[in-house]
C-alpha cells in the first residue's frame, strides 16, 4: 500500500512534484528516486488505487496485456525485471506471456510501493491537482483540499486522462449509455441475455466483449466501426532491421507504398509483416517529425486505421477467443456508422448507416459502450488545472488535437513558442511531437530520459547558484 505522508517539511519547496498517479507518474517517480533519493518529489493523484492509470484497472482476469511479459519491464536497463516479478504470481510464466492487465497493475503498485517506502523523500498527496501556477524559481500547486505546494519543476502525468468523444447525442438513452469503458462495472449489472452495442472495433471492444463473457453474459454483441476492421494478433516471426530509413518516407503515400511494397515480398520469400512493420519502430518518431502538417493530418485521414491494426495487436489468446465468439454469431462486426440513439422501453434503438450500401438499420440493445478510446483533444477541456494552465497560455494543445505541444525533452511549449521552464510531461500527451508515446516500452524510456533530465537541470541549478 502506497504510504501517505503529511509534509514533514511544510513550506520547504519540492524538487518536482508529478501530478498523477498513473503508469506514467509512477515510473517516472520511480526513477527520480533511483537517481536522487536525498531530494524530494511530491506525487499527487487521486485514484483509489494509485499506480494502475486507466490502462491496468480492470479487474477482469480475461484483458490482458497487449505485448508480451518480456518487453514489459517499468526499467529500459532491467529487461527481466516484470518477467522476474510474475513468475511467483502467475503459473508457466516466461517472456512470451501474455498476463492480465490487472496483475500489470499489481505489478505497478509494487513498484510505487517500494519507491515510497525506501525513502521518506517520496510524498504521496491524496488530492486533486486544480491549479498551477509559477512565482519565481518555482511552481505552486493549489489542491483541492485548499492547500498548496511549492516545487522547483512539475511533471504533468496525465497518462489516459479523457473518456472517449461521443460520436452521437446519447441524451435520450442516459441510462443505456457508457461512455467510459473502463469503468470497472462495465459489465456488471446485466441481464446475462442482454443485446450489448460496443461502438469501435479495436482493442478497447475486445477488452470489453470479454469482460462481458467472464461475467457469464451470454447475449448478442454488435460492435460497429467505419471500415469493421478488426485489429491483428501477435505471431512468432524472424526478425528484419532496417538501418536507414527509405527516401519513399518523406511522405505518407510514398511510405504506405513502400510498406505494401516490403508486404508483398515478404509474403512471397516466406517471412511475416510483422517484421516489416516493426522494421519501422525505432524510426517512427523521425518519420512522424519530418511531416509536415498537412501530411501528418493526411496520414490520420487515410491511413491510421491500417498502420493502427497492425501495429498495435492483440495476444494469440485473445485472438483465438475473438474468432470463436465471431464465428458463433455471438460477435458480430458491423461496417457503418451511428445515426441516433432514442430510447424504447428500458432499452435503447440505434440507427447505423450501412457504409457500402448506405442502408440504415436499427439494434435494439440493453447497454452501449463506447469503446472508441481516449480522447486526446484538449482545447476545450473545462478542468481547473488544465483550463488554468491553457488560458495562462503555460500549455497548447496541438492543431491536430492528438495532445499539447512539447519539445524533444518533454518540455510544455508556451503560447509564445518558447518552453516553459521547469514544466514537464510524458506519454500519451507527447503523441503531436513522437506519434508513438502510449505504450509501456515508450513511457519506460521517456521516465528514465525525464529523470535524468530533473536531475540534470537540478545539479546545473546548483552550480549556477
Amino acid at each position: 500500500m502506497v504510504m501517505v505522508r503529511k509534509n514533514s517539511q511544510a513550506g520547504v519547496p519540492f524538487q518536482v512534484a508529478v501530478i498523477g498517479a498513473g503508469a506514467s507518474g509512477t515510473l517516472v517517480t520511480a526513477q527520480f528516486r533511483k537517481l536522487a533519493p536525498n531530494r524530494r518529489l511530491a506525487l499527487i493523484g487521486n485514484a483509489p488505487r494509485p499506480a494502475r492509470g486507466v490502462a491496468y484497472e480492470s479487474p477482469y482476469r480475461a484483458n490482458l496485456l497487449n505485448v508480451a511479459a518480456g518487453n514489459m519491464s517499468a526499467f529500459p536497463d532491467n529487461k527481466n525485471h516484470f518477467v522476474d516479478w510474475i513468475k511467483d504470481r502467475l503459473a508457466d510464466t516466461d517472456a512470451g506471456t501474455f498476463a492480465p492487465r490487472t496483475l500489470y497493475g499489481e505489478y505497478l503498485a509494487n513498484i510505487l510501493d517500494e519507491a515510497s517506502h525506501q525513502t521518506e523523500n517520496i510524498e504521496y498527496i491524496s488530492d486533486t491537482a486544480v491549479g498551477l501556477s509559477r512565482q519565481k524559481d518555482f511552481w505552486i500547486v493549489r489542491l483541492e483540499n485548499g492547500s498548496s505546494l511549492a516545487a522547483y519543476s512539475v511533471v504533468l502525468a496525465f497518462g489516459n486522462l479523457l473518456a472517449p468523444s461521443d460520436p452521437i447525442d446519447f441524451s435520450a438513452v442516459k441510462a443505456n449509455y457508457w461512455r467510459n469503458p473502463w469503468d470497472p462495472d462495465v459489465a456488471l449489472r446485466l441481464d446475462s441475455d442482454a443485446p450489448v452495442l460496443l461502438i469501435g472495433t479495436g482493442l478497447t471492444m475486445v477488452d470489453v466483449a470479454l469482460s462481458l463473457r467472464e461475467m457469464d453474459h451470454r447475449g448478442p454483441i454488435h460492435a460497429i466501426s467505419r471500415h469493421g476492421r478488426l485489429y491483428q494478433s501477435h505471431k512468432p516471426y524472424q526478425a528484419r532491421p532496417l538501418p536507414e530509413l527509405p527516401k519513399e518516407f518523406k511522405s505518407p503515400v510514398g511510405a504506405l507504398h513502400w510498406i505494401r511494397q516490403q508486404v508483398r515480398t515478404a509474403k512471397q520469400t516466406g517471412s511475416d509483416w510483422r517484421a516489416v512493420i516493426d522494421s519501422l519502430r525505432p524510426h517512427t518518431a523521425m518519420i512522424w517529425q519530418s511531416w509536415n502538417l498537412h501530411q501528418r493530418a493526411s496520414f490520420l485521414r487515410h491511413a491510421r486505421n491500417l498502420w493502427d491494426i497492425h501495429r498495435h495487436r492483440m495476444s494469440p489468446e485473445v485472438s483465438d477467443q475473438l474468432s470463436i465468439f465471431i464465428e458463433d454469431r455471438t460477435l458480430v462486426i458491423h461496417r457503418g456508422r451511428l445515426v441516433s440513439a432514442i430510447q424504447n422501453g428500458q432499452n435503447a434503438d440505434v440507427t447505423w448507416k450501412d457504409t457500402d450500401s448506405g442502408d440504415l438499420h436499427t439494434l435494439n440493445v440493453a447497454r452501449i459502450v463506447n469503446c472508441t478510446g481516449p480522447s486526446r483533444d484538449y482545447s476545450n477541456i473545462q478542468s481547473p488545472l488544465i483550463a488554468g494552465l491553457r488560458a495562462a497560455g503555460w500549455i497548447v494543445p496541438d492543431a491536430l488535437r492528438l495532445g499539447f505541444e512539447t519539445d524533444s525533452d518533454g518540455r510544455f511549449i508556451a503560447a509564445n513558442g518558447q518552453p516553459a521552464q521547469g514544466l514537464f510531461t510524458l506519454g500519451p500527451v507527447r503523441i503531436p511531437a513522437l506519434w508513438e508515446s502510449i505504450a509501456i516500452p515508450e513511457i519506460r524510456n521517456q521516465a528514465l530520459a525525464l529523470a535524468e533530465l530533473l536531475v540534470s537541470e537540478m545539479v546545473e541549478t546548483q552550480v549556477s547558484a
